[in-house]
């Protein structure tokens, strides 16, 4: 007998789930029903919809558990309730709109597999494309603030007064480390696309005047010198092991002796990178859209810390749901 091909169906189909998720998110549904337009017809009139593809569109998300109903009228779940209402300061919609710019990217996963070379050019995202740019950074934002909570529970920042966030794209972490830590100055280094969009997030927050933005590109950009602490967070991904020991090198240069290098990224366990299943699906995600991306290893940072020179090398897991860890060292 044959066995069940159900599960095979479920993954082949599993994306109509996340498009489903999109379009409501895409038409502010769960913003419109949080203001309390809870019927088909008054989603319909505020989304400008037609009225039976909305129907099926809210009956969908029913049955995905993002709204509950009573068979006329509809509402929010608590986790839609919490991260999809625009205005809202948990709302999470642009990390979604970024997740489905990727998905024709996903799309010719064959085609990564049989050339090796990525399917998505990087600059797309990185300047050229100004609509996509805005959205990648407002995304990293977004995503970068549940992680900042929770950041300086794994690496002290006490003390130190000049930080170097090296490709600090929306410049998330150095505004949380600015607020929590007085008297620390930071400067975020990365591409002007990218530093257009984190000029108005600095400044929503008020922190324009502890925070320097300076264009360049980390790889050919003078890093300076003077700083007691640098974070590399989120950007060793899209580098291959020499360019990362080259931005370990150049933070080491930088940095005063007693100085903390902090590296926050998804990471393979160990050299064999077949664990935790996240890191696998982001590393096939990174090979998708940046010629040198995949996932490093945590032994991998470990060893390359230590032959730049840093020492009491440790890591440090970001507690969940947080995929992320942190390589910590020091400048003796």
């Amino acid at each position: 007998m044959l066995p069940n091909p159900g599960p095979l169906m479920r993954l082949a189909l599993a994306y109509r789930s996340s498009m489903i998720l999109f379009a409501a998110a895409e038409l502010d549904v769960f913003t419109h029903l949080a203001n309390g337009h809870n019927t088909v017809d008054a989603l319909a009139e505020r989304s400008g919809a037609q009225q039976e593809p909305m129907r099926l569109l809210l009956e969908a998300c029913a049955a995905e558990g993002m709204v509950a109903t009573d068979g006329e009228t509809y509402r929010n779940t608590p986790v839609t309730d919490a991260f999809l209402v625009r205005g809202r300061h948990s709302y999470g919609g642009n990390g979604l709109k970024y997740a489905e710019d990727l998905y024709p990217a996903w799309g010719k996963l064959a085609d990564l597999v049989r050339s090796g070379r990525p399917v998505m050019e990087p600059e797309t995202i990185l300047g050229i494309d100004k609509a996509k740019t805005r959205a990648f950074v407002l995304a990293m934002h977004e995503r970068a603030r549940g992680m900042s909570s929770v950041l300086p529970h794994g690496a002290d920042f006490t003390g130190r007064t000049r930080l170097l966030d090296v490709g600090g794209g929306p410049g998330t972490y150095s505004i949380a480390l600015v607020q929590q830590f007085e008297g620390l100055q930071s400067t975020v280094l990365d591409l002007p696309g990218v530093l257009e969009v984190t000029r108005e997030i600095v400044q929503e927050h008020g922190c324009n005047d502890r925070i320097e933005l300076r264009p360049g590109d980390y790889l050919t950009s003078a890093f300076g010198s003077g700083y007691d602490a640098v974070l590399l967070s989120g950007m060793m991904h899209r580098e291959t092991g020499d360019t990362c020991r080259l931005l370990l090198r150049k933070s080491f240069d930088a940095m005063q002796s007693g100085g903390m290098v902090v590296v926050s990224d998804v990471f393979f366990d160990d050299d064999r990178k077949s664990s935790p299943p996240f890191a696998i699906h982001f590393a096939l995600n990174m090979m998708l859209t940046s010629r040198d991306g995949s996932a490093h290893a945590k032994t991998e940072m470990v060893r390359w810390l230590q032959e730049v020179g840093f020492a009491q090398v440790a890591v440090r897991d970001l507690p969940p749901p947080n995929p992320h860890s942190l390589v910590i060292g020091f400048k003796p």
